[in-house]
């Protein structure tokens, strides 16, 4: 008997010894498996802003040194690259409460890296990095606007719809098409600028940061933005087209 009990303490001993061993295994894989979950992710959308640092400079190749074409690599792993809804910008200028000058809405294509929830963006000159709990401005637009004058590039890219996934590089190729001044004026008693973007709240702290007064017309979560400024003597808007292909 003294041995039967000695060899049921032995097993239920063993039994609880591997339970804990099996639970500490479990639990060390399921925490460190998200970690390294978290941390590709975070890896894989910082390696993407890399690029899309290199795709800026690229088209400033084409908009500002004029090369007439450019490509940037962009590899996905696991994401997806490709087009989106447009940023659209209109800009206007008033003379003695007439206006002056009205380019009409520009439609700017977006070139789009998408994973994770996560979406990076590059739209009339500005990256955009989007998420469920808001935006970042990764990169300003080339706007100088100061007291006495406006420069305003309008970088409208015709984007290729067409959207590739998985893990493969991808050749995001841009090419000029058009370079045009649109407006070069004598000033303007009050310049306007409307926008709708999916990232709005970071083109009204971006243009605010230049001195300009920005409203919601549809409210602090809407996607329209409305800014302006006074008393310009001079006004500037040069327009570049650029066609956007992946490869």
């Amino acid at each position: 008997m003294f041995r039967d009990r000695r060899g049921v303490s032995e097993t239920v001993g063993f039994v609880l010894v591997f339970s804990l061993v099996l639970l500490t295994v479990g639990t060390v894989f399921t925490i460190g498996y998200g970690g390294l979950q978290d941390a590709r992710d975070a890896e894989r959308i910082n390696n993407a802003e890399r690029a899309f640092d290199v795709l800026v400079d690229n088209i400033a190749d084409i908009t500002a040194r004029g090369a007439p074409s450019r490509g940037t690599e962009i590899r996905l792993a696991e994401a997806s690259i490709g087009t989106g809804p447009p940023t659209l910008l209109n800009i206007t200028g008033y003379e003695s409460g007439s206006v002056d000058f009205s380019t009409g809405n520009y439609s700017l294509d977006p070139v789009v890296y998408e994973a994770s929830g996560t979406r990076i963006r590059y739209a009339g000159g500005a990256v955009t990095r989007i998420q469920p709990d808001g935006s970042l401005l990764l990169q300003e637009p080339n706007y100088v606007i100061s007291e006495k004058r406006a420069i305003i590039p309008v970088i409208q890219l015709s984007v290729e719809d067409r959207t590739i996934a998985g893990s493969r590089t991808v050749l995001v190729r841009a090419e000029r098409r058009i370079r045009s001044v649109e407006v070069d004026n004598n000033g303007v008693d009050r310049l306007e600028i409307a926008l709708s973007s999916p990232a709005a709240d970071r083109w009204a702290a971006y243009l605010e940061g230049q001195g300009m007064s920005c409203s919601w017309p549809d409210g602090e979560d809407g996607q329209r933005i409305s800014c302006e400024t006074t008393g310009l003597d001079r006004v500037q808007i040069v327009h570049f087209e650029i066609a956007v292909a992946f490869g």
